[in-house]
């Protein structure tokens, strides 16, 4: 059962469908996000009961495969990436098959457009390159398989995998090409962070707790540290990777998510768009300096040896693409004026870890047997999720100050809960839109990161930290100095 869905009843749901069958598109289906993400999700939607008795997953690639041989490969993917036995694997994969096709030729949407039954639901993921997500949201809806136009009696959706763009012009660019095709209610641009269980509690953790939410701003806290660290490299997605790097993959969306929802006011009623107009409120409240004086506050990095990023397939020799960023932040509201955010995400680092620390400020006075420590809070979103809070105690034998550590472990990797991609997935299914990105929000966020990016693109090399695969990543104490914090207070919050 998914949790989080209890507004619509499996039942009803199931119910609702069983008059319409439903057929998934994906574009780009043998990439890493399909194999690894979405089919697997999909897999366990149909054998949780929360897809329709009738249903067909199209999947869409250049590759020259028979649909025999795309479901072979699928049934084989499946035993590495879902516990779902195998009977149950063959017989989901019987409801696949497949397309060979370039998304820029016409043909293709011809071709996909007999496929589709006039009577079925369908949902198109684009999972492909970004630069093709205009080519393909146009011929989708020009060859009458969804949009405005689309005169088929099911519902059809549109599926837009991050980054939307790659700069803040090119973002507005293809938001302007969606709504002249499309509704804005057929439009789900996904982030699979917030998806994550670890997130959403963010806001109940929060706002719920009245011994925290009292201690949430200047006041007491000094500075928050945001880290998704990966301990892979880019494998197979080199294609991808080196067009968008470290800051597009990750900063301009997962990050920013993360930092939205630490940092921002309560809203008046957890309703969808409540609680995106106070994200809202935070991103435009975030502004980086120019480029030409950003320098101190962002560190970029590459992974070298023993297996460097430019020896990675499909990645050019000398790129300079950042597979490590940190930058700091401030926030110009009188809730956090002066206190820094530290950003930090990258691939090929010594652990796989996603979590937010709360350093909470020293302790004004001095008792016997020592200085405390600063409180620190930190929120594990992954891989097990769950909070730490550390705090001082008294050592009676050594009649010493130290830290102790609570810990609470919400759930961890073995959880049975719906993963990210099967939550939202779900939603998309029933037009529940409140896990997916407005537009307002990607467009803030690509305008906060304008400088980060004008910054890669004219030093290139040139302050690009080398760091060993495998290690904790560059050095970013830089980041963390309250001498520099002063400097950025002066800068950004005046």
């Amino acid at each position: 059962m998914l949790k989080g869905t209890e507004m619509s009843p499996d039942n009803q749901i199931i119910n609702f469908y069983e008059t319409r069958p439903l057929t998934f598109v994906i574009f780009g289906v043998l990439g890493d996000l399909a194999t690894r993400r979405i089919i697997p999700a999909l897999l366990d939607l149909a054998r949780n009961g929360n897809l329709p008795h009738r249903f067909t997953i199209i999947g869409i690639d250049q590759a020259e495969l028979s649909k025999q041989a795309f479901q072979n490969k699928t049934e084989k993917n499946l035993t590495k990436y879902s516990d779902a036995d195998a009977s149950t694997i063959r017989e989901f994969c019987s409801n696949i098959t497949y397309l060979a096709g370039s998304i820029t030729s016409p043909h293709l949407y011809a071709r996909l457009k007999t496929a589709l039954s006039v009577d079925a639901h369908a949902l198109f993921y684009l999972a492909c390159p970004p630069t093709l997500f205009d080519t393909a949201a146009e011929q989708i809806a020009l060859h009458g398989l969804a949009g405005k136009t689309c005169t088929h009696r099911g519902f059809r959706r549109i599926i837009i995998e991050k980054p939307f763009g790659t700069n803040l012009a090119r973002a507005r660019k293809l938001n302007t090409l969606l709504h002249k095709y499309y509704h804005e209610t057929d439009i789900y641009r996904i982030d699979h962070y917030l998806g994550k269980n670890a997130v959403q509690n963010l806001m109940y953790f929060r706002f719920s707790n009245t011994v925290f939410e009292p201690l949430w701003n200047r006041h007491y806290i000094e500075k928050v540290e945001i880290n998704v660290e990966e301990s892979e490299g880019i494998g197979t997605r080199g294609a991808y990777y080196d067009t968008v790097g470290a800051s597009r993959d990750m900063l301009q969306n997962h990050l920013l998510q993360l930092l939205c929802l630490t940092a921002m006011e309560p809203p008046d009623a957890f309703a969808p768009d409540r609680i995106r107009d106070n994200k809202i409120e935070i991103l435009k409240a975030i502004e980086f300096p120019p480029h030409s004086a950003l320098a101190p506050f962002c560190v970029r990095g590459q992974y070298t040896t023993p297996w460097a990023y430019t020896k990675e397939p499909n990645v050019h020799p000398e790129s300079y693409t950042e597979t490590f960023i940190a930058v700091k932040a401030y926030i110009k509201n009188l809730r956090w004026k002066g206190v820094p955010f530290i950003l930090k995400t990258g691939k090929a680092l010594e652990k796989r870890c996603a979590e937010i620390i709360i350093h909470f400020k020293n302790c004004p006075i001095e008792i016997p047997g020592g200085k405390p420590h600063a409180n620190k809070l930190i929120l594990r979103i992954q891989p097990d999720e769950g909070i730490r809070l550390r705090f001082n105690t008294w050592n009676d034998d050594e009649y010493l100050l130290e830290q102790d550590e609570l810990v609470s472990t919400m759930r961890n990797s073995s959880d049975s809960s719906s993963g990210p991609y099967e939550r939202l997935l779900y939603n998309a299914i029933i037009g529940d839109s409140s896990l997916f990105i407005r537009f307002d929000e990607t467009e803030e966020a690509w305008r906060i990161m304008e400088p980060v990016l004008e910054l890669i693109d004219s030093e290139k090399h040139k302050n690009l930290v080398y760091y060993p695969a495998g290690s904790k990543g560059p050095d970013i104490s830089m980041l963390l100095k309250e001498q520099a914090d002063i400097a950025g207070s002066i800068l950004q919050c005046l």
